[in-house]
């Protein structure tokens, strides 16, 4: 897919790319605009069997709603060179606008490892 960018509220650039199974990258003007890395956001992650079973493990019920709302507000994250830089909710929610209004799709990965 062709890439697609956005700006933040703060005016940085935010480049999109994405493919057919929903994988999303971005590169981030404010963290490293060389580099595209793997968007991963909290809401989806903790449906994941792998974090699911971690969150289960302290006591944290994936299904309950508080859990869901508070993942959704926390956004998500990119990793390069081993280090993780903070989305926001609200720069999540631009990226699925972009990648929707392109003719994209944002699946739920539930189903991922």
């Amino acid at each position: 897919m062709q890439p697609t960018q956005i700006k933040n509220s703060e005016g940085e650039t935010i480049e999109i790319q994405w493919d057919d199974e929903g994988v999303i990258k971005i590169r981030h003007s404010d963290i490293d605009r060389n580099v595209w890395s793997e968007l991963h956001e909290y809401s989806k992650r903790m449906n994941q069997s792998g974090p699911r079973a971690a969150l289960e493990k302290s006591g944290i019920n994936a299904e309950d709603e508080l859990a869901k709302q508070v993942a959704a507000k926390l956004g998500g994250y990119i990793v390069i060179d081993g280090k993780s830089f903070g989305i926001s909710a609200d720069e999540i929610a631009m990226i699925h606008d972009a990648i929707k209004k392109a003719g994209g799709i944002i699946p739920n990965w539930s189903n991922r490892p």
